[in-house]
């Protein structure tokens, strides 16, 4: 076979095939993403907006339209039109900081949440039960071989 497309070495070739079951699942999930935003007529973005808006949610961060514009990548006049496409579907809220009365911060609805669950509930359950087959210093690694990839992506 072609080095390009597998190393010679054998312990290359091992890694780099953990990396490709990697792909494989992001590929997956990218493919769920695409279908969850086609079936609610939801933007690719606005998806990933309301994703940033819940991971914000459990690590107990102000989410707030700038945050969301850095989060995104996007321009504060293009994130303005993804908040207002989102709160206008009746998925995103905008409530007083719990900080700052003066600001607002982001919220995703209790339907969007619902919605979301609705879709995505059945595929994390399986995921969920898969993760449950390992026992936690199993569980322990994986993790830190996750997090240790997802810091070399950025």
């Amino acid at each position: 076979m072609r080095e390009g497309v597998m190393p010679a070495d054998p312990e290359q070739a091992a890694a780099l095939e953990l990396v490709h079951r990697l792909r494989d699942i992001v590929l997956r999930w990218e493919f769920a993403i695409g279908e969850f935003a086609r079936t609610t007529g939801l933007h690719a973005t606005d998806v990933r907006a309301l994703v940033s808006l819940l991971d914000a949610e459990r690590a107990d961060v102000e989410a707030t339209p700038s945050w969301l514009a850095q989060q995104l990548g996007m321009t504060s006049q293009a994130t303005t039109a993804v908040i207002h496409r989102l709160e206008a579907a009746g998925h995103v809220e905008r409530l007083r900081s719990r900080t700052d009365g003066r600001s607002t911060r982001l919220q995703v609805s209790d339907s969007a949440v619902d919605l979301g669950w609705q879709f995505f509930g059945p595929l994390l359950d399986r995921m969920i039960a898969t993760t449950r087959t390992l026992d936690p210093d199993q569980q322990k690694l994986v993790k830190g071989y996750l997090t240790a990839v997802s810091e070399a992506l950025t």
